[in-house]
This record gives C-alpha cells, sequence and structure tokens, in this order.
C-alpha cells in the first residue's frame, strides 16, 4: 500500500475469510454499523490493517438483508458470515453508494 501513488484511489477487495463482526465505539472509523456474524483473528488482523491505514471496509456500512452481506452459510445454514470485503480510503466513503455480496458467480472460489 505504501508503493500505491497518493494521486490514485486505492481500493482492495478479496476473499479474506475475515469474520469483522460489528463495530466496537472504538472502530467507528473502520467498521460502519451493519458488519454480521462474530470477528475472528483474520477479521482482527483486518481491522488493525485498516485502522493503520485509513482504510473502511464498505460492506459494514449499509443496512441490507443477512442475503446480501454474507458470502458464506454454515452447512447448518445457521452461520452466516461476511468474509469476503471491500476496503477503501476513509475520505472516498461518502463516495460508495452499495457494497452487496452477489451470490452465483462463475469464479473459482469456495463461496
Amino acid at each position: 500500500m505504501q508503493k500505491c501513488n497518493r494521486n490514485n484511489i486505492l481500493l482492495i477487495t478479496g476473499d479474506l475469510n475475515a469474520k469483522v463482526g460489528k463495530e466496537t465505539p472504538e472502530e467507528r472509523e473502520v467498521l460502519g454499523q451493519h458488519g454480521t456474524g462474530d470477528r475472528n483473528e483474520n477479521g482482527e488482523r483486518l481491522c488493525e490493517l485498516c485502522e493503520m491505514n485509513g482504510l473502511v471496509i464498505t460492506g459494514t456500512i449499509f443496512p441490507h438483508k443477512e442475503i446480501y452481506k454474507a458470502a458464506r452459510t454454515s452447512p447448518n445454514g445457521r452461520a452466516k458470515n461476511q468474509v469476503d470485503h471491500t476496503m477503501i480510503p476513509k475520505e472516498y466513503r461518502s463516495s460508495v453508494m452499495k457494497t452487496v455480496v452477489r451470490r452465483g458467480g462463475d469464479v473459482r472460489s469456495d463461496h
């Protein structure tokens, strides 16, 4: 990220297997109010990365139904996890209109 030209808009997206869960008061700059599930170790690291680099996780900003937030559902159908994320610099947060999971993509992925 440090090698990126400061005049470009940085956009990071991917299958990170990071469950970020819901925001805490300290993480208002990194997470929105609409995260889902519980946080795992990868989610903790992702939040720290975003905090250190001034990024926001866009999938937690918008109030969508769970089906549009969760990229993975457990085999028993009970646990729904938000593990695919898109991050942008927080100064561009208001430029993002919507971030949703698009199910059924024809890509080589486990979800």
